[in-house]
């Protein structure tokens, strides 16, 4: 099975998997597994009984037979969930099977998801195949990049997501969107809000399928050209001059940049404030410049350091990135290795359909709230020993 993944205007072809590996790497990895409850780990692990924590399970086949009171991490190579999970789920596995019940929201990375249970908040996903059976009820909203959707079920909310090939057979409640080559509306479906697609080719919708309005988007596909190489070029470009950015602060500043990244891994969500609020107050302050004829100079400044700073600090990120995966793996590296693995899959991840961008900003607010917490840390202990 094959998937589209797009680098700043590239459509390449690569093997499914690929695809599921780096993106369930950002979903596990933005949750800190020191707060979890680590099971043992084995061949086979069977959870059947009432644990009341959150839980990491790392295994061959992993099976949640009883309940969970809290959310649930998992990395195996087949995952089965019949039991009941209250909190969210978070997986990484080659086949997951949701026959059970989830309380809040569901991310999974895979080779094949079949969901047949029930959901009770939002589904993100990225896999090579997508089944959402006729039993199947998702009560949030659903978005995904995939191969293959067939979802027969119950969506209580929005749909959007980019895929080769997407059946639509079940009732969904709120709009769908969509960035497909081949969209099949069934007519026993039904859609509440809009449709709205892009492709090749317009489809067939029976007229009692939408409620609401559909529009279809023409999207021309050079079957022969999909990859350009100039396109290719420039994302490789991209890449090599973020690497050489982190290579220069790693060998200039490295015990600067080892507490960047120490600070992304201790106070995530303070940092992502810190650096929402930063880069508003910077964009809002060039705005306001570049309104006075004096400012101009000033705005222009002002606003080249903040999409610069946006764009530069993602290198620490990368860093903490490139260094999870090693310890994840279980692997000694080194600052240079982490750099060049983490912004590899970094760049990869803000490439993908429809979530790259948000995840672009996450990576940008949750580096640049660092830096800045970083200094005022730095500045603190100067102050304290009389430096300052």
């Amino acid at each position: 099975m094959l998937f589209e993944v797009y680098l700043g205007g590239i459509k390449m072809n690569h093997h499914i998997s690929i695809y599921a590996i780096i993106f369930a790497i950002f979903l596990i990895l933005i949750n800190p597994v020191s707060a979890f409850l680590i099971l043992e780990q084995g061949e086979t692990v069977d959870v059947d009984t009432i644990i009341d924590d959150d839980i990491c399970i790392f295994g061959d086949t992993v099976a949640i037979k009883g309940t969970v009171l809290g959310d649930v991490m998992i990395t195996a190579g087949r995952v089965d969930i019949t039991g009941n999970v209250t909190g969210d789920v978070m997986v990484f596995g080659s086949e997951v099977i949701i026959n059970g019940h989830v309380g809040d929201d569901v991310r999974v990375g895979a080779g094949k998801l079949i969901v047949n249970g029930y959901i009770g908040d939002d589904l993100m996903v990225g896999a090579g195949d997508i089944i959402v059976s006729d039993n199947a009820i998702i009560k949030g909203d659903v978005a995904f990049g995939c191969g293959q959707m067939e979802l027969m079920g119950d969506v209580d909310g929005n749909i959007m997501g980019g895929s080769d090939k997407v059946t639509l057979s079940g009732n969904v409640g709120g709009d769908v969107e969509l960035d497909l080559e081949d969209l099949n509306v069934l007519p026993g479906a039904h859609i509440s809000g809009n449709l709205t697609y892009s492709g090749p080719n317009e489809a067939t919708i029976p007229s009692d399928v939408v409620e609401k309005d559909v529009t279809f988007n023409e999207k021309t596909v050079d079957k022969e050209n999909g990859i350009g190489a100039f396109s290719i070029l420039w994302w490789f470009i991209k890449y090599l001059s973020l690497l050489v950015i982190g290579l220069l602060f790693i060998t200039l500043l490295p015990n600067r940049s080892e507490a960047v990244v120490n600070a992304i891994s201790e106070r995530s969500l303070i940092n992502i404030i810190a650096g929402f609020v930063l880069v508003v107050v910077m964009i809002l302050g060039s705005i306001l410049l570049l309104c006075t004829v004096i400012g101009i100079p000033l705005g222009f400044l002002l606003l080249f350091m903040s999409l610069a700073l946006m764009y530069g600090a993602r290198v620490f990120f990368g860093l903490w990135l490139g260094k999870a995966i090693f310890s994840r793996l279980g692997k000694e590296s080194r600052p240079w290795m982490e750099m060049v693995l983490g912004l590899f899959v970094l760049l990869i991840l803000t490439s993908l359909p429809w979530i790259g961008f948000w995840i672009c900003l996450l990576v940008s607010f949750v580096a640049i709230g660092a830096i800045f917490s970083e200094k005022k840390r730095f500045y603190q202990e100067l102050r304290d020993k009389g430096m300052l």
